[in-house]
């Protein structure tokens, strides 16, 4: 097939597509569609929303274990090295 035969065939496609859900949505079919997609996307943002925060949250609380971690890690490693000056080793 030739490139511009292949734009004409692509343009007339997407035309057809465009005049499709043009009727579509026109239609008091169409307006009840139109009422599932919304509903639709709102509940997957909600969805997305809602399982965002719960990885924020999960984030937060693997910090907060890392830190304390690390603190208790670092102190250990202070009173390890205190003991050893203490006791002259």
């Amino acid at each position: 097939m030739k490139d511009q035969t292949k734009i004409i065939v692509g343009v007339l496609a997407g035309a057809a597509v465009v005049a499709a859900v043009g009727l579509l949505l026109r239609s008091e079919k169409g307006n009840e569609i139109k009422e599932e997609v919304s509903d639709y996307i709102a509940d997957l943002i909600k969805s997305v929303k809602t399982k965002v925060q719960s990885t924020a949250d999960d984030l937060v609380d693997y910090k907060d274990n890392a830190v304390k971690n690390a603190r208790s890690i670092i102190k250990n490693k202070v009173d390890n090295a205190s003991d050893a000056v203490i006791s002259g080793n």
